[in-house]
């Protein structure tokens, strides 16, 4: 086995990262070998990188135009490459354990008002079975703050109508309860009524949201269906699934919810990246303050 092959394995079985994560570090570890390939630095050789290997690396990324965010991935990918070479004794030390990426700026998220939350909603009206589907995801969404995979990996006995919530599984296989508001539970309960059984699934298909084949609806497929409605209510095109997490979450702290409350609803394992939140909802004070006080 190649050591990128079990680099590969270890991120899979030991790691636990999800599928999409893993083949984003394969596909950046691939490319640095291909550029020590360049330099002269064969991938059964990595006891050859240097930081000054890293470094000509960097530079390659930065000539070429890339982004500081893509920058700093693709040496987080190289940097776990070679810290697992450190591990299995293929290398003594880990070269970029003291490498920094240029500092990127940092973005907040993009949450929508309530009112425009609202607007999506209503946009997703309807009586028929594609209708009361596109409503029951939303709802779900805006309600539970769960991410696109978890959502198209339910399926119907991970929603518990009895608790108004979902089990959903996480990043790192990490399971979690999300909650389910009342509206959310009305529209299940009328796509599961009288929506789901249109799409004719097969007896084998446990999945709680089906496609027009009867079959596990896609990721893929939700973002299309929101784009649908964003056009119906008028509302920014750059809106994506993951706005939805990011307003369920800002529209709660907001509200006064403590942020380890918000981090356990959002799943988040440091409390670090759910304090995001707090610098929006401050953002949004400060607005306000300067919209309404008459010295600001």
């Amino acid at each position: 086995m190649s050591d990128i092959d079990g680099f590969i394995h270890y991120l899979r079985s030991e790691r636990a990262l999800s599928p999409r994560t893993v083949d984003s570090y394969g596909r950046d570890v691939s490319q640095f070998l291909s550029f020590c390939e360049y330099l002269g630095i064969p991938a059964d050789e990595p006891c050859r990188i240097s930081q000054s290997t890293l470094r000509k690396y960097l530079a390659s990324l930065q000539a070429r135009g890339a982004a500081q965010s893509s920058i700093a991935r693709r040496l987080s990918a190289v940097r776990a490459y070679l810290r697992y070479l450190a591990r299995e004794g293929r290398i003594e030390s880990n070269p970029a354990y003291a490498l920094r990426p240029a500092r990127r700026a940092r973005r907040l998220p993009r949450a929508a008002r309530p009112q425009e939350v609202d607007r999506l909603l209503s946009a997703a009206g309807g009586s028929g079975p594609q209708a009361l589907r596109d409503r029951a995801i939303l709802e779900l969404m805006y309600s539970s703050g769960i991410r696109l995979s978890e959502l198209v990996g339910l399926n119907i006995e991970d929603y518990s109508p009895e608790t108004l919530s979902v089990r959903v599984m996480g990043k790192g296989a990490r399971e979690r309860i999300a909650p389910v508001g009342r509206q959310a539970a009305t529209c299940i309960r009328e796509y599961l009524e009288r929506g789901r059984e249109h799409f004719r699934p097969d007896p084998e298909c446990r999945a709680l949201f089906v496609n027009n084949r009867g079959s596990r609806l896609s990721g893929r497929s939700v973002q299309r269906m929101l784009k649908k409605y964003l056009r119906k209510a008028g509302l920014p095109s750059e809106f994506s699934p993951h706005s939805l997490r990011h307003s369920f979450a800002t529209h709660l702290t907001d509200g006064g919810a403590d942020l380890r409350i918000v981090q356990e609803l959002l799943g988040h394992a440091d409390i670090s990246t759910t304090q995001i939140y707090t610098s929006v909802s401050r953002e949004r004070l400060y607005r306000i303050y300067r919209n309404t006080h008459p010295r600001a």
